[in-house]
């Protein structure tokens, strides 16, 4: 189902078929705050060659990906969980998807056995907007908006999310996953 075109937490953005910027082709975007101000989010689908013990030396034994948030501050950690109730200063985004939280616990959760590996998502850096230019990208149609799910996060490998997206849309935006990136090429 779509969303309204309003973002709020918990939408998603998924990126027109046609965009040609290289930080959002093909991506899609999870929406962690929206305020008149501006709006952050972090891309779902865009992996990278590191994992947490790499950037975390602290935690030389926690082998997790890290994906890429998106373009801005990536020298800066985020994650999306679904532990809110266990995690302290958790930013809950939609049912028990939750942004950050206290990053020591989170990290001792996971060695322990507390939260399994499959509750979370690492990310350096985050996209974002500012004030009016995410709502003027949806009038320009760069983006198409729908619901975040469990299954997409937290069960759907990074590199099919944006595909896996559309599909579950349905309709015209399935027939999407097909097109070419560049239609002159075609």
């Amino acid at each position: 189902m779509l969303a309204a075109n309003i973002p709020k937490p918990g939408s998603l953005l998924i990126s027109d078929p046609f965009l040609q910027d290289p930080n959002f082709s093909r991506t899609v975007v999870l929406i962690c705050e929206h305020q008149p101000a501006g709006s952050f989010g972090l891309v779902l689908s865009q992996p990278m060659n590191l994992l947490l013990s790499d950037i975390v030396p602290a935690a030389p034994d926690l082998q997790l990906p890290v994906l890429c948030g998106g373009p801005v501050a990536n020298d800066t950690l985020h994650f999306i969980h679904r532990k809110p109730d266990l995690l302290q200063d958790s930013i809950r985004i939609k049912g028990d998807i939750a942004w950050n939280g206290d990053f020591f616990q989170i990290i001792q959760y996971l060695q322990s056995g507390k939260m399994e590996e499959s509750d979370i998502l690492f990310f350096l850096g985050y996209s974002g907007w500012g004030e009016g230019q995410l709502m003027q990208e949806l009038q320009e149609k760069t983006w198409i908006t729908a619901e975040i799910t469990n299954e997409l996060l937290f069960k759907t490998a990074p590199t099919k999310r944006w595909q896996n997206a559309l599909l579950a849309l349905g309709g015209e935006y399935a027939e999407m996953v097909n097109y070419p990136i560049n239609p002159q090429l075609n």
